[in-house]
Formats: structure tokens, C-alpha cells, sequence
């Protein structure tokens, strides 16, 4: 969203990550503990395994759930969405309980439009259609049960 449209003034991108980094790692502290319920009714803890590196990738997301399928929204400048291109098994804590999801990567601008819908039902469609580019939409279909 411009804050010609939202009349609110965004940070820089530089700025957005040195914030987003220095709140990653107290979002994931507070989705393992037992004050999840505090923000997991709007944030998961996603974890994937880089492609290259092996080394897991925990990162703190907002989303939206409709029964077994969970609806995230990311920015194309983040990396960590780039390992599940083309599908991938995750990690997911929702709630307080860890599942397995399988992932799907997209950035077709309907896919996109329609997953910020889902996130964010109270954004008009003014607003949608200048969120879409730079975005990635991902979808996760949660295993059966959850894992202890």
C-alpha cells in the first residue's frame, strides 16, 4: 500500500527490515511459548529447510486459515519464501500445535488478490490492487493431525 492511498506514511524498505528483524526473533520466542495465544490467532511460526543450506528457517507470519488451508501473504524481497518454490513439506505452529503443511508458491497477481482478500477481509478493493506487485501469495494444507 503507497501512503498516497492509505495517507500513512511507510518506512523504508532498509527500515521495514531492521524492524522486521529486531521483532522476528521475540514473534518467535512468544509463537513457542505458552503466551502464544496472545498473537497466534493472527501469526504462525513457519519453518522450512533452505534448499542449498539444509539449515532450517523459522519465520513468524501473518495469515488467514480456512479449514485445512492456511493463506500467507510475503514480499518477493524476503529470501525465505524462495524455498518453497515448486512445493515443499513445512513446519507449521498454529496455536500451540506443530504440523506438517505442504507449500505452494505463487505470484500470479488473481492468486495474490485473492489471498490478500482472505487475510485481510476489511481492505477495500482500492487498496488490494496496489499491494499485489512485489508480493507472493503461499498456501499450506495442513497434514491430518498434529505432531507432538
Amino acid at each position: 500500500m503507497s501512503s498516497a492511498t492509505t495517507g500513512i506514511q511507510t518506512p523504508s524498505p532498509p527500515l521495514w527490515r531492521r524492524l522486521v528483524n529486531k521483532q522476528n526473533p521475540f514473534m518467535i520466542w512468544l509463537l513457542r511459548s505458552r503466551f502464544h495465544g496472545v498473537v497466534s490467532g493472527m501469526y504462525l511460526l513457519l519453518t522450512v529447510r533452505g534448499r542449498k543450506s539444509g539449515r532450517l528457517y523459522a519465520t513468524p507470519v501473518q495469515y488467514a486459515q480456512q479449514g485445512e488451508t492456511l493463506y500467507i501473504i510475503t514480499s518477493e524481497g524476503y529470501t525465505w519464501w524462495k524455498n518453497l518454490r515448486g512445493g515443499a513439506e513445512v513446519e507449521v505452529l498454529l496455536r500451540g500445535k506443530t504440523y506438517r503443511a505442504q507449500a505452494i508458491t505463487s505470484t500470479d497477481p488473481k492468486t495474490i488478490a485473492s489471498l490478500i482478500s482472505k487475510i485481510y477481509p476489511r481492505l477495500d478493493a482500492q487498496h488490494w490492487a496496489g499491494s499485489g506487485p512485489g508480493k507472493v501469495a503461499i498456501t499450506l494444507t495442513l497434514a491430518d493431525t498434529a505432531q507432538q
